[in-house]
């Protein structure tokens, strides 16, 4: 056997051994419809009109990817440019696509039913047929401190899909939740380096009039609600050098508010256990959860910690833990499965930049 046979016979070992550990790649078709599992929106670069929308079966170990286009055909600019946050409520699927300046809202198997068009959107949450949205309203300024557009919530009827009212809150509002009476929205100043905003704007839902702001810290960013101890959390990204990030509780009946003594970049709250990944800028990022009722914090080590390059999202459900990685935020991201003790049960190739997870 002479070296160039040698050689073309090694590099077919090579391949099918690569193709028997990567997990086979799912075509969608137009006719495909998704029972239980969790779709993933994929951020995509910002200019790069890449925003897409993976669904993962986790009953069959399968991904699909990017669904939208497929079951969309005559949508011309598909989803849109950078997904900030996905949701469902009363039977549809709502994606936040920040730059596009819009909430896409689909049917349950990502089929489109219409947009509400909302500037500069960053996050979603719903109460009592509403959906309530953070916008910072003006155009992208990064790096402006002087900058002097306020942003607001848009209070959009789930029903009509059109913006009932908007309510001025601080700069460049991010996370928004709802205990029910009120919202809260955690206002960053994130393009006004370094005058950050510090403040969370508290709304009142009857009369959807911003009530009071609490001061926390700079540059706040996530939000949740715990509603057995009536408590918001919420984080602060510092600003990536003097100050550092943490989390914070806010009392929602006293407005107190206490430093928790560690980070959190994205965080969800089930069982009562605020479930996490985050850390102090340019460390690892830590995962891990901390029991509400017992007020202690837990990390958990995950079985294949040494491959993750850029935790970027992170979601529970029916015992499983699932984190994605961004990797180098211009190529295909993973999404990883563990059970509850950090142990890897698979992994799937996502879109670029995986960030934000929901349950169907």
């Amino acid at each position: 056997m002479n070296i160039k046979t040698r050689h073309i016979l090694l590099t077919a070992l090579i391949a099918a051994v690569a193709a028997s550990c990567r997990q086979p790649e799912v075509v969608p078709t137009e006719d495909l419809k998704f029972e239980h599992g969790i779709f993933v929106l994929n951020e995509g670069n910002m200019g790069s009109n890449k925003a897409s929308i993976d669904f993962y079966d986790p009953k069959q170990d399968t991904l699909y990817r990017n669904i939208y286009p497929t079951v969309n055909p005559t949508v011309v600019k598909e989803l849109g440019d950078v997904g900030n946050d996905i949701q469902i409520y009363g039977g549809k699927l709502y994606a936040v696509i920040n730059v596009s300046g819009k909430v896409e809202v689909m049917d349950l198997n990502a089929r489109r039913i219409g947009q509400v068009d909302i500037p500069n959107c960053r996050s979603i949450c719903f109460e009592d047929g509403y959906a309530y949205v953070s916008s910072y309203a003006g155009p992208i300024d990064y790096g402006n401190p002087d900058y002097k557009q306020r942003g607001y919530v848009a209070k959009v009827d789930t029903a009509t899909l059109t913006v009932e009212d908007t309510c001025l809150v601080g700069f460049q509002p991010n996370g928004i939740c709802s205990d029910g009476r009120y919202l809260y929205v955690a206002n960053s100043g994130g393009y006004m380096a370094p005058k950050y905003d510090s403040t969370l704007s508290v709304i009142a839902l009857e009369s959807f009039k911003e009530e009071k702001k609490i001061t926390v810290a700079i540059n706040l960013d996530a939000v949740a609600y715990d509603p057995e101890r009536k408590t918001v959390f919420v984080s602060s990204l510092g600003d990536y050098g003097t100050h550092p990030a943490e989390l914070y509780s806010v009392r929602t009946e006293t407005a107190e508010v206490k430093p928790m003594g560690f980070a959190v970049s994205k965080m969800q709250i089930a069982d009562g256990k605020l479930y996490y990944y985050g850390g102090e800028f340019g460390s690892k990022a830590e995962v891990g959860f901390y029991d509400l009722k017992k007020g202690e914090k837990h990390v958990v080590e995950l079985s294949n910690a040494d491959q993750l390059t850029t935790v970027y999202g992170i979601f529970v459900t029916d015992g499983d833990w699932y984190l994605t990685d961004a990797r180098d935020y211009v190529t295909p991201g993973v999404l990883y499965r563990y059970d509850g003790n950090g142990r890897l049960k698979s992994k799937h190739r996502t879109g670029d930049i995986p960030g934000h997870m929901c349950v169907k």
